[in-house]
């Protein structure tokens, strides 16, 4: 009877100086004792069965084991290391695994293998799903080896990889994601109501359209809702390894046998859309344990219903609060990355807003305590909503974490207009975040644009420490503005002296 939670198991990363908690299930009001690093704590259970230690602050190591017993019962996890702890969550970008990255082969060989240690949350999105398929290549920690490396999610790993080297102890990366899901599946409920209503109010009218009875009847056992065996699906095996033609999707999808099944599925309410689904059965599942914060990779799932993305400042900050509160502590960092340029995928000639979500994550970053911006500005693809190079990423929040989590005093933050102004027909932006300098690796400032109303107007530059300073051309007296990065797609060249690069804004009147 006497059992954990999931996530505790052989080979784990157990969080570094923080009072940390352990919990499960055993006979009722039963005494159950923790013992690790020499720490001995116990409680009693509750009438349910119900039990949570709570053990002080432990010391980085990379040899421990875990007791955990009753008077008549024993569990002992071994192989245990102690160091940090990170919880990567959101969409395909933060699940895009090592198996498709753009630099997996260089990783392969250079790994740091026992430091750097992976655990993958069952997608479940209803009560059942998990006993319906299997699961067992899920809720595994994983080391960093050649057998298992292709497993990891690619932006955690990268970022793990910069922060063992940087600190110097071991570092878990959990990965709670699902490839194209809202923020409101991620959030409590009652949360959604508050903030993000006209979300709640598309879910209900979405049921009020169903037989419920029957839905659940069509959802449970459907092979569409297997989400066990990650690289089982051929959809995931044909689009991220490489950014694929029109052609190419169209021959895809003429010679699926599956492709009616997954039309249809798409076209009706997915479990994982539900508002909740997956803060119940995904994220409670892993609180509280013990974790230095968060890296978040999502948003272009609240693009596209069509007037909803004016709502991801909100959501997200809902979502922040939510995930806060299941840790018990308000102080977590949220690494948030930034979409970056991006105009189709596939054969979907809809435009995107990704403008409005961009902004939206500006603004969150800007009015929540302990949430950084993470620019990713020049790293996407034009046609591919999957960007393979997801190296990039984990470093950039490495950097994030190591000032603002570590305390390092390092440029980590991206360049960020600090103010426009403009004597007769020159143009000077000032940035910040600057560190040495600002550098535009080209003889163009890529998605900066001047307008004279609807007339862009040309210019030459210079670079003058952390200004950009414009030089029109035929320029009179007349109003201007200055956008920059504000299309759905761009690919930013104007960097800190860190190498990061700026993001989007454009001046609120004319100069």
């Amino acid at each position: 009877m006497l059992q954990t939670a999931k996530i505790f198991q052989d080979g784990m990363i157990l969080q570094r100086g923080k009072r940390i908690c352990v919990w499960g299930q055993s006979e009722p009001e039963t005494t159950v004792t923790v013992e690790v690093q020499g720490q001995k704590e116990s409680t009693i259970a509750k009438e349910n069965g119900e039990w949570s230690v709570w053990i002080s602050k432990l010391k980085a190591s990379e040899d421990e084991v875990m007791h955990i017993s009753t008077e008549t019962e024993h569990l002992q996890y071994k192989d245990v290391a102690i160091g940090e702890v990170w919880v990567a969550g959101g969409q395909s970008n933060m699940e895009f695994w090592m198996r498709y990255e753009k630099h997996k082969e260089e990783a392969m060989e250079e790994l740091p293998k026992n430091r750097l240690r992976f655990y993958d949350v069952p997608e479940i999105s209803y009560d059942g799903q998990i006993e319906e398929f299997d699961y067992s290549r899920q809720a595994i920690w994983r080391k960093a080896t050649n057998e298992d490396l292709e497993y990891f999610s690619a932006v955690g790993y990268y970022f793990q990889k910069e922060l063992e080297s940087a600190l110097d102890v071991p570092v878990a990366i959990i990965g709670c994601n699902w490839g194209g899901t809202v923020a409101c599946a991620w959030m409590n409920p009652e949360t959604v109501k508050k903030v993000g209503p006209a979300w709640m109010e598309e879910y209900e009218n979405q049921v009020a359209k169903l037989d419920m009875e029957e839905y659940w009847k069509k959802q449970h056992g459907n092979p569409m809702n297997d989400r066990g065996n990650m690289f089982a699906d051929p959809f995931t095996e044909f689009v991220l390894p490489k950014t694929r033609s029109e052609e190419e999707v169209q021959a895809f999808f003429a010679q699926s046998t599956n492709s009616m099944d997954l039309q249809e599925y798409l076209s009706t309410m997915m479990p994982q859309s539900i508002p909740g689904s997956l803060y119940e059965h995904m994220v409670k599942i892993i609180a509280p344990y013990g974790i230095s914060g968060f890296l978040w990779y999502q948003g272009e799932s609240d693009d596209d219903t069509p007037g909803m993305n004016v709502f991801y400042k909100d959501m997200l900050s809902g979502l922040i609060s939510d995930w806060r509160t299941l840790w018990g502590d308000d102080t977590l960092p949220f690494m948030v990355v930034q979409l970056p340029g991006f105009e189709k995928w596939m054969d979907n000639d809809r435009k995107n807003e990704y403008p409005i979500i961009r902004q939206c994550q500006q603004d969150t970053a800007d009015t929540v305590a302990n949430v950084h911006l993470c620019s990713i500005s020049d790293a996407g693809e034009q046609i591919d909503i999957h960007p393979k190079n997801k190296k990039v990423v984990g470093e950039r929040l490495a950097l994030l974490a190591r000032k603002y989590a570590y305390g390092e005093d390092i440029l980590a933050d991206a360049p960020r207009m600090e103010s426009v102004t403009r004597k007769k027909n020159i143009v000077t932006i000032t940035w910040n975040n600057a560190g040495d300098g600002i550098v535009v690796k080209g003889n163009k400032v890529e998605g900066l644009h001047v307008f004279a109303g609807e007339e862009e107007k040309a210019y030459s530059f210079i670079v003058e420490g952390n200004k950009l300073v414009l030089q029109m051309e035929q320029v009179e007296d007349e109003p201007l503005q200055v956008k920059f990065a504000r299309t759905s797609w761009y690919q930013v060249n104007l960097y800190n002296s860190a190498g990061i690069p700026a993001i989007p804004f454009e001046t609120d009147g004319d100069i």
